[in-house]
């Protein structure tokens, strides 16, 4: 079988679609636990990639079940470490620690089809949730309530299971990591120029992800315009106003403006800078009827602003602001990981922008993008035949007084602008603040962000989950398993 990188825009239209991919539990079961394979196959190890979770569950597995060393073990060390969070940094003390070790704490995961709208995930975490409780409780162990451990999308949807779903009771606490809590500029750029560059020689996860959504805007097009899960993650009207710029000299200008992302930005049709080129949604198109490939087209077009408005903006809405009263987060917020905080077009200067119009203004937002004939003309790479990914080439109209004329201007994309861990900026990744009980921040990079080898921001990242877990076990008082 090809792999992903070397396919096309066409196969992933065909296999990459939320009703056609299916949640595969036979993947590798890690070692290094005192569990047998086929009950960490129960516990849905088998559901998660190994590559990105294996380490993480092992060393959380090991380290929330480590009777023998209650005194020396990791959770007695973090009596004296400072982790320097960024808010509510609380040692913990000996009798939380022995507390927690009057219980037993078995790990389990929950996989999910990321294609899917988070609202079919929460759902399906929700049956999760209620199946462990009962499969415990039938063996005669006493379970009342889980808690959530989450990584980047799975923070919506574990805040959609407790706060939509009404599973807030069951649930004793959630830790979030690397969450994109209002959303990711990244996603539009994606869009336009397929997933950001991730070297494999620095993270082979996110270069073999990058591989399977999209090396360009056909690749990612053909994905994204059919997917809820991850239109999802674009920017919500939480994130605020003018994220979008389009530079033209001493001219900016920024979207949304009215807090409407949705009608501004995600559905607006035709223009070069449109998040989503309609001719790119369906490669599996292939009318040769102009008239019959347009019926397709407007199907296409009318089922994407269907997800926009009835999926994105009505998730958005409602789980904004809406958290786990008992929640701890952690984010990263590092230079060395940029993230896009925003997304700006930037224009090289045309001809007669330079010289004889050079005080006057361009219709940009309206300029007519080029034909793939014209770009053939026009660039060095006639293979390529269309933009370089990060370009587009539009012919602008001079709007004010005078004689009509037009420029060619080719714009280029930002590159990420804000730290962050490479997806998530700051301004996201911290946006829960006000409604944790603790957070930190660090230099973590998003894919790899529970991997505690990596680095030892990632090593602190997830000390402060096991911590936040022991914090929030103290719950346990509340319920019918307290020890009186």
């Amino acid at each position: 079988m090809l792999p992903w990188s070397v396919r096309g825009a066409e196969t992933r239209k065909q296999y990459l679609r939320p009703e056609v991919m299916k949640l595969d539990d036979g993947g590798a079961i890690p070692e290094g636990t005192l569990q047998q394979a086929a009950e960490l196959k129960r516990r849905g190890w088998g559901e998660v990639g190994a590559m990105s979770y294996a380490e993480f569950l092992v060393w959380l597995e090991n380290n929330l079940n480590d009777s023998d060393h209650a005194r020396t073990g990791l959770r007695a060390q973090l009596m004296d470490m400072d982790l320097q969070a960024h808010k509510g940094e609380a040692k913990l003390s000996w009798d939380e620690v022995a507390l927690s070790y009057k219980y037993r704490f078995p790990v389990h995961a929950c996989g999910y089809n990321w294609l899917q709208s988070n609202v079919d995930s929460a759902e399906h975490l929700k049956q999760r949730i209620n199946e462990v409780i009962a499969r415990y409780n039938s063996e005669g162990k006493r379970c009342e309530k889980v808690i959530l451990v989450t990584h980047s999308m799975g923070g919506l949807v574990a805040r959609y299971c407790s706060e939509a779903l009404g599973m807030r009771d069951k649930i004793m606490g959630i830790v979030h990591g690397v969450m994109p809590a209002i959303g990711a500029p990244a996603v539009y750029r994606r869009f336009k120029s397929g997933t950001e560059d991730y070297s494999a020689f620095y993270n082979v996860a996110a270069a073999m992800g990058a591989a399977v959504l999209g090396n360009d805007a056909a690749e990612m097009t053909a994905v994204l315009s059919s997917a809820p899960g991850p239109l999802q993650l674009l920017p919500g009207k939480q994130y605020g106003n003018k994220w979008l710029h389009i530079k033209d000299r001493n001219y900016t200008y920024s979207m949304p403006m009215n807090g409407d992302p949705y009608n501004e930005i995600y559905t607006v049709r035709g223009q070069w800078w449109s998040m989503c080129d309609d001719h790119l949604m369906n490669p599996l198109n292939q009318e040769r009827d102009a008239r019959a490939w347009t019926r397709q087209n407007e199907i296409d077009w009318a089922a994407f602003t269907r997800i926009i408005r009835n999926d994105v903006a009505k998730f958005h809405v409602k789980i904004a602001d809406k958290y786990h009263p008992n929640t701890h987060a952690f984010f990263g917020s590092d230079e060395t990981f940029r993230a896009y905080g925003n997304v700006t077009w930037s224009s090289t200067t045309g001809l007669m922008a330079a010289t004889v119009f050079k005080d006057r203004k361009l219709d940009v937002l309206n300029a007519r993008p080029l034909t793939i004939e014209e770009l053939r003309e026009h660039k060095r790479d006639d293979k390529a035949g269309a933009e370089l990914k990060t370009e587009r080439h539009v012919d602008a109209s001079y709007t004010d007084k005078g004689w009509f004329s037009k420029d060619t201007l080719i714009y280029r994309i930002s590159a990420p602008d804000a730290p962050g861990d490479g997806t998530v900026p700051h301004a996201s990744g911290v946006a829960p603040e006000a409604f944790c009980k603790s957070m930190l921040r660090v230099g973590v990079g998003h894919e790899p962000a529970y991997k505690q080898s990596v680095s030892p921001d990632n090593l602190k990242a997830c000390q402060f989950t096991l911590r936040a877990i022991i914090k929030i076990a103290q719950e346990v008082k509340t319920t019918s398993l307290r020890y009186d």
